[in-house]
């Protein structure tokens, strides 16, 4: 593994460098800052916003409903019955929501107080032992200073049986070789970890958890190569998108590298 250069295409044009990590399979953003709220203030950051009416968010609306019934369907049927819930950087609560309605008892987790929504329950304090029977961290860890903390702590949160669903970007996916720096899954600096699926199975693992199965999250491949046509300011970013999108889910029938893995963990026994 090479470092990697790459920019804050969003909010400040800074560089930052993806430096690879000592023990696993994974890239660090360095330097990596103590403070990100400043990176996140941006209008078109969509995962914090409530409403909008740009063809953009309307799309990405409509790939986040589609994604959370995906997810949804997923846990179904690997956790057996229902129970207690804790979206993990909940945002806007538009996943939890949809948990609630479908019988989960769920409470969310969102540092940033200005996402919040009223269609949910949030919780200021989470990791409670034995709290939990599912705890999910969609496109999370990689925002944290810290993953191995948040497995320790859900670990501990999780009851016996628990089940922690985790949703990353794949830097071994079609579409980031494709874009390199360009890739928007890297996204410096909110994105703090750049995981390939070996290197988060081997830190789950050294966390007390096994990964019981990994599920691709296809439609993020459009998504993400939506992104990244806008970073490299292409002519036309919606046709090469789909194109790219395409291509790498295609190629990962073969390599099993999806542009974002979502990774079911429980404890080891």
């Amino acid at each position: 593994m090479k470092k990697i250069v790459c920019i804050d295409h969003l909010v400040t044009g800074e560089e930052f460098a993806l430096l690879p990590h000592d023990n696993y399979a994974a890239y660090v953003t360095t330097p990596a800052p103590a403070d990100t709220s400043k990176y996140y203030d941006h209008p078109e950051y969509v995962s914090h916003k409530k409403k909008g009416f740009s063809l953009f968010f309307l799309l990405y609306s409509l790939l986040r409903k589609f994604n959370n019934a995906y997810k949804l369907n997923l846990i179904k049927h690997c956790v057996r019955g229902k129970g207690v819930l804790l979206d993990f950087g909940a945002g806007t609560g538009s996943f939890a929501f949809e948990a609630n309605k479908k019988g989960w008892e769920v409470f969310g987790f969102e540092p940033n107080q200005a996402a919040h929504s009223a269609t949910i329950d949030y919780v200021d304090e989470w990791n409670v032992s034995s709290q939990y029977d599912v705890i999910t961290a969609w496109h999370v860890l990689e925002h944290l200073h810290d993953p191995s903390l948040f497995l320790e702590q859900a670990h501990e949160a999780l009851t016996s049986l628990g089940t922690v669903v985790v949703a990353l970007p794949n830097f071994c996916s079609w579409d980031a070789q494709k874009y390199g720096d360009m890739w928007a899954g890297y996204d410096v600096p909110r994105h703090l970890w750049h995981f390939s699926p070996d290197g988060f199975s081997d830190l789950a693992n050294d966390c007390g958890f096994v990964v019981e199965a990994k599920h691709p999250l296809k439609l993020d491949a459009y998504y993400v190569s939506l992104l990244s046509e806008k970073n490299k300011k292409s002519k036309w970013p919606w046709l090469l998108a789909f194109y790219a999108g395409w291509r790498s889910n295609h190629a990962a029938k073969q390599t099993k590298n999806h542009s974002s893995v979502i990774y079911i963990l429980k404890k080891q026994k």
